[in-house]
């Protein structure tokens, strides 16, 4: 640099925003890592948990489209309302997972009617999931876009709850049941081949 005796120490607001997101980043995979756990206990198994936390990626999708559609930056607090979300959205995949797990285990032979007990798991949730998310999504999105007063610490915060689980909810609905299929194949492809060795 042209400058090699002078340096730049972070202070006051910008040094509070680093440590800040430095926490947030701990909690976030705390709370995956704590969220997986409860789902291993649950399902006593270690694939069927990633089912239900594949929802998460999505929603971070739709939080990310939904600042960059309202020209907003991603600030402290619409990170804090992501790490929110993330309780949230793992509700709807948990609610279909554990219904097409009901269903599964009411089917004599899995391998001929897989997609049979899928397809009507996912009709069955269907209206659950939807409801569930229309319910919170008429509690945030007023306070996202301040209908009847702006707050401009929980207005981020709504925004990026009322887009995460819009996105995340049609995400899961459509993509949850593929790969619960796709694993589905998988065990059962594990188990014959751990019955042929």
């Amino acid at each position: 640099s042209n400058f090699p005796n002078i340096r730049m120490i972070k202070e006051g607001g910008a040094k509070e925003t680093m440590q800040s997101m430095d926490s947030f980043k701990r909690a976030f995979v705390m709370a995956i890592f704590g969220i997986f756990l409860l789902l291993v206990l649950l399902f006593n198994s270690y694939t069927q948990p990633l089912l239900v936390l594949s929802a998460i990626p999505f929603s971070v999708i739709g939080v990310i489209w939904a600042f960059f559609l309202h020209g907003e930056t991603l600030s402290f607090f619409a990170i804090l309302g992501t790490l929110a979300l993330v309780g949230v959205i793992v509700n709807d995949s948990l609610v279909l997972v554990s219904h097409l797990n009901y269903l599964k285990a009411k089917v004599v032979d899995t391998t001929a009617s897989a997609h049979g007990f899928v397809i009507k798991g996912a009709k069955d949730r269907l209206r659950a999931v939807v409801l569930t998310t229309l319910t919170t999504l008429a509690g945030v999105i007023p306070l996202a876009y301040g209908i009847g007063g702006t707050d401009y610490i929980l207005q981020p915060m709504a925004l990026s709850l009322g887009y995460g689980l819009l996105f995340g909810t049609v995400m899961t609905l459509v993509l949850l049941p593929c790969l619960y299929l796709i694993n589905h194949d998988f065990v059962g492809w594990v188990k014959r081949l751990g019955k042929t060795t």
